[in-house]
C-alpha cells in the first residue's frame, strides 16, 4: 500500500492538471470565437470607427473569472476592413509538485484563434428579401403567359 498510494496520488494530481489544461483550452476557443463574432456583427453606429477599442472593452467581461487553473488570457487582435482576426493564449501552471521534480518544468501553454467576416445582418436580410421578390416576380410573369 505504501508503494501504490503515492503512485495513485501522483496520477490523480497529474490528471487534474491535465483536465485544467483541457478546460482552459475549450473555454478559450469558445471565448475567442464569441468575441470575434460579436465584433463582426456590429453595425457602423455601434462600432463607431474603432472596433479594436470595442473588442478590448468587452474582452474582460467575456473572459471573466472562469479560467480556474489557468492564467488570464492574453489577447492579440487585428481588425481589417473586412475581417476580425483574434488570437489568445493562456497557460496552465502546475507548480503544485515542482518541489518533488515529478511535474514537468514550465507550464502548458495553449492558444486559440478565430476569424470572422464583418457583416451587416440587416443588409443581408434585405438582399435575401430582394432576391426573393425578384424571383417571385419572374415566376409570376412566366406563369401569366
Amino acid at each position: 500500500m505504501s508503494l501504490v498510494f503515492p503512485i495513485v496520488l501522483f496520477v490523480m494530481v497529474l490528471l487534474i492538471h491535465f483536465l485544467f489544461y483541457l478546460y482552459g483550452r475549450c473555454i478559450l476557443s469558445q471565448d475567442v470565437y464569441l468575441l470575434a463574432f460579436r465584433t463582426s456583427m456590429l453595425n457602423e453606429e455601434e462600432a463607431g470607427t474603432d472596433r479594436k477599442a470595442y473588442l478590448q472593452g468587452i474582452a474582460d467581461a467575456q473572459f471573466g473569472r472562469k479560467y480556474f487553473g489557468n492564467r488570464r488570457p492574453v489577447l492579440d487582435l487585428e481588425v481589417t476592413a473586412d475581417e476580425v482576426h483574434l488570437h489568445a493564449e493562456t497557460e496552465a501552471s502546475h507548480r503544485a509538485m515542482n518541489w518533488m521534480d515529478l511535474m514537468p518544468v514550465g507550464s502548458w501553454v495553449h492558444g486559440a484563434g478565430a476569424r470572422a467576416e464583418i457583416v451587416d445582418p440587416a443588409a443581408r436580410i434585405r438582399r435575401i428579401d430582394r432576391i426573393g421578390d425578384v424571383a417571385r416576380g419572374v415566376y409570376e410573369s412566366i406563369s401569366n403567359r
